[in-house]
């Protein structure tokens, strides 16, 4: 009868159960997080209207737009809501990016949502470090054949963050171009619009997928781009803490050192670097308090040293002076096997 009863009290044990809260949305787990292909904020919002069979203007305008109201007169700003992002077309690109709007929608989200991974959808974790102007599309673009690849393996269609930037042109899985007209309707789409269904047209709502083979041939400095931007979206998890344009400008300074002292040795890389070469100079003397221009000068310095673009915002001064030793050290043995670059540099690896 003892043990009858001890197991009763096993099984009815006084202590409260640990009951997690419950969300007041949906907390829906967004795609590709860490990964090249991380989802946008403006697709996650749409699987999110989706999940609740809502319309996005319906769940923005209901659930959303008013706390961020809230917000922004508790910290005494001017009154900007959400409904911004669907009736000014300036905004409407800006909600994946770095603008204090998106901050404040990320935050809401996390809030209704009780997620805390949210703000990795956008390029909130590079603000004051990246300039961000003229950086996103003012209208949709997108991969066909992914959008197809989606359906045929009956994955769930979204749209990666990469493609909502600029300067991002093609595809690097199926190397294609990337889309920006409806295949049937010949229309634009909308950075995000009231009723966006994603795969869809917003005009004529057929489906934006095609089976149709483009294949091109995507020579190497067409695909430094997407694979910067990329990187640059999948380290972004993975940083302890958001990048400082202070330790950003350091460690430029470290490359340029690299690239100077290189020259001493081959005159002919003064040549093939004296553009970037001078337009990091410009960068790091005229205008260290400004944002960097990541397709105009981060990807192309990464690139000429040797480094990805995870490797220069993961890494600190002392990591990258020994990955700079390294590479411009291999380069300079094919010139001179008698050159050292540890003695070139006065850096104690």
């Amino acid at each position: 009868m003892s043990k009858q009863n001890d197991i009763y009290t096993d099984l009815w044990s006084p202590q409260a159960l640990k009951i997690r809260p419950c969300s007041h949305l949906f907390s829906l787990k967004p795609i590709g997080i860490g990964t090249s292909v991380t989802e946008s904020l403006s697709s996650y919002l749409c699987r999110l209207a989706d999940e609740h069979c809502v319309s996005l203007q319906k769940l923005v305008t209901q659930e959303i737009s008013s706390l961020i109201i809230d917000r922004q007169r508790e910290q005494d700003s001017t009154s900007r809501s959400i409904s911004s992002i669907f009736g000014n077309s300036d905004a409407k690109p800006a909600i994946n990016g770095m603008r204090e709007m998106t901050r404040s929608l990320i935050n809401t989200l996390e809030q209704l949502t009780l997620r805390q991974d949210l703000r990795y959808l956008s390029c909130l974790t590079y603000q004051g470090v990246i300039k961000d102007r003229s950086f996103f599309r003012q209208h949709k673009a997108w991969c066909h054949q992914c959008f197809e690849q989606q359906k045929q393996e009956r994955q769930i269609v979204y749209e990666p963050l990469l493609w909502s930037f600029k300067d991002v042109n093609y595809c690097l899985q199926h190397k294609c171009q990337l889309q920006d007209r409806c295949l049937h309707c010949d229309s634009t789409q909308k950075a995000i619009a009231n009723n966006s269904r994603l795969g869809f047209c917003d005009r004529c709502k057929q489906w934006l997928g095609s089976e149709r083979n483009d294949e091109i041939e995507i020579v190497e400095k067409e695909r430094q781009i997407p694979t910067g931007i990329g990187e640059l979206i999948a380290t972004a998890p993975a940083l302890d803490s958001p990048p400082t344009l202070p330790d950003t400008i350091q460690k430029l300074k470290l490359i340029q050192l690299s690239f100077e002292r290189s020259f001493r040795q081959d005159l002919t890389q003064f040549i093939a670097l004296g553009k970037v070469l001078e337009q990091l100079k410009i960068a790091i003397a005229h205008h260290p308090d400004k944002p960097l221009n990541l397709v105009g000068l981060l990807i192309p310095v990464c690139s000429l040293a040797d480094i990805s673009v995870a490797q220069f915002f993961k890494e600190d001064i002392s990591g990258m002076s020994k990955i700079l030793s390294v590479n411009f050290n291999s380069q300079i043995q094919k010139i001179s096997s008698s050159s050292s670059l540890a003695s070139m540099f006065n850096f104690r690896v």
